[in-house]
């Protein structure tokens, strides 16, 4: 038995997979922020390697930081 789970919105970080089990800490979610920011700058700038980028300070809200996920 496989399952797929797929986001409807792209962007949004998930605090669990399922409601009511285990969710995320402040840290995890955090990191999980920045590794989609990443992801979407190196799919905005496919010319470009961000694998060492790094945020200073929070990441942003990947849904709303410069007009959203694409």
């Amino acid at each position: 038995l496989n399952i797929n789970l797929q986001k409807m919105k792209k962007g949004f970080i998930w605090p669990s997979v399922f409601v009511g089990h285990g969710e995320l800490d402040p840290m995890q979610q955090e990191a999980t922020k920045q590794q989609m920011m990443l992801e979407r700058f190196q799919e905005e700038n496919p010319g470009f390697d961000f694998s060492n980028a790094e945020f200073n300070g929070g990441a942003p809200d990947p849904r709303t930081f410069m007009g959203g996920v694409k």
